[in-house]
C-alpha cells in the first residue's frame, strides 16, 4: 500500500511517498481504509525528533487521527463491522504505523462511529483533541457548571473543543485568541467573552471574574508562550492545566499555591492504560455533534497525504484557525 513517512528525523521535507506492507488486523484490532488525518502538535514533534520516544520504528507512518471505513475485523472485536465509516485515535505515536497511509490497523477499543453529518475531514480532526480536552476537564480536573475557565488559545486545535465542552458543561467560559476576527470566532463557539491577547493583559481577563480574583481554571494549550501569563490570569488556589509539559519562568507564582496538571493524551498508548476510555469518550463526542453541542473547526487551507510537509509547516508555522486537515490523496 502507499503511504507517506520518514526514514530520519528532520524538517518538512523529510516526508516520503513509500510502498509499506499492508496491514491485517490482530486479535481486538480492526484494519481501517483510511480517509483523512489531521495534524497535531506531536505530530511535528515527533517527526523533527523532539519527541522521538514516541515515533514508530522507522520508515514511520505518523498520526494518530484518523477517519475512514472499516475493511477488517480482527477476531474478538465486537461493535464494528465491514463497512461501518468511524474515526479513530489509534496507533502512530510509539507501537504501531498511523493513519498516513491507505490502510491502518487500529484497536477496536480506541475506534468509534463517524459521527453523522460530519464529513471524513471533519471527523479527522476531532480525536485527539477531543480525548485531550476530555481527560484534562472531566478526568484529572472534575469541571462543575460553577468554576470559571479561561482557555488559552481558543481557536487552537485543542481550544476551540475546550471551549465548546466547557460551555456544554455549564461553566463560565473565556478564551484568548491572537486576533479580533478569533476572538469573534471563539465567542461563537461558546465563550462568553474572548480576549486579544496582544492588547488585553491579565488585569482586564481577570476583571470579568468576581472581585477580579482570576480563574479558577487556564487551560493553557500553546506552551510555554502563553504558561506565565496563564499563572497571572488564575486566582489563587486555581488550577492550570497543561498539555504541552511547560512549567511557569517568572518568580512569585508559588505565593498562589497553585494547582498545575499536566495531561498527554497519548499515554493509553505509551503505557497500556485507559485504553478503552478513548473510544468511550469518541462515541460520546460523536453524541455531542449529533445534538449540536460539538463541532470541529478546521483551517481553510487543505492538504493532501501527498502534501504532508506542507501541512506540517502550515500547522506549526502558519498560525492556522482550529485544526489543519489532510485527505488521502493516493
Amino acid at each position: 500500500m502507499r503511504a507517506m513517512a520518514i526514514r530520519a528525523f528532520g524538517g518538512p521535507e523529510v516526508f516520503e511517498e513509500i510502498d509499506a506492507p499492508m496491514p491485517a488486523p490482530a486479535e481486538g484490532e480492526v484494519t481501517i481504509a483510511v480517509r483523512a488525518s489531521s495534524v497535531n502538535p506531536v505530530d511535528y514533534k515527533i517527526r523533527d525528533g523532539r519527541a522521538a520516544r514516541l515515533c514508530p520504528n522507522l520508515p514511520a507512518i505518523l498520526h494518530a487521527d484518523c477517519a475512514g471505513t472499516v475493511s477488517a475485523v480482527g477476531a474478538g472485536v465486537a461493535g464494528l463491522k465491514e463497512g461501518d465509516d468511524v474515526y479513530a485515535f489509534a496507533t502512530g505515536i510509539g507501537g504501531k504505523p498511523g493513519a498516513l497511509a491507505e490502510f491502518m490497523a487500529a484497536d477496536a477499543r480506541m475506534v468509534a462511529p463517524k459521527p453523522a453529518g460530519l464529513s471524513f475531514e471533519e471527523a479527522a480532526a476531532l480525536p485527539l483533541v477531543t480525548v485531550t480536552v476530555w481527560f484534562c476537564f472531566f478526568d484529572r480536573e472534575n469541571l462543575t457548571p460553577d468554576r470559571t475557565v479561561l482557555v488559552q488559545g481558543g481557536t487552537g486545535g485543542v481550544g476551540h473543543v475546550a471551549v465548546q465542552l466547557a460551555a456544554w458543561r455549564g461553566a463560565r467560559v473565556f478564551a484568548t485568541c491572537g486576533s479580533v476576527e478569533k476572538c469573534r470566532i471563539a465567542e461563537r463557539l461558546g465563550a462568553e467573552r474572548a480576549f486579544d491577547y496582544r492588547t488585553d493583559d491579565a488585569a482586564a481577563m481577570r476583571a470579568v471574574t468576581g472581585g477580579g480574583a482570576g480563574f479558577d481554571i487556564v487551560f493553557n494549550t500553546p506552551g510555554a508562550p502563553s504558561i506565565d501569563a496563564s499563572v497571572a490570569a488564575a486566582r489563587d488556589f486555581g488550577t492550570i492545566l497543561d498539555i504541552l509539559g511547560h512549567f511557569p519562568t517568572q518568580p512569585g507564582f508559588q505565593a498562589k499555591w497553585l494547582a498545575f496538571k499536566s495531561v498527554f493524551a497519548g499515554r493509553p498508548m505509551v503505557s497500556g492504560d485507559r485504553v478503552a476510555a478513548v473510544g468511550d469518550i469518541l462515541r460520546e463526542a460523536g453524541d455531542l455533534v449529533a445534538d449540536g453541542k460539538l463541532r470541529p473547526l478546521l483551517d481553510e487551507r487543505r492538504f493532501g497525504f501527498t502534501g504532508a510537509g506542507a501541512a506540517h509547516a502550515h500547522a506549526e508555522h502558519g498560525k492556522p484557525t482550529g485544526k489543519v486537515v489532510l485527505r488521502n490523496d493516493f
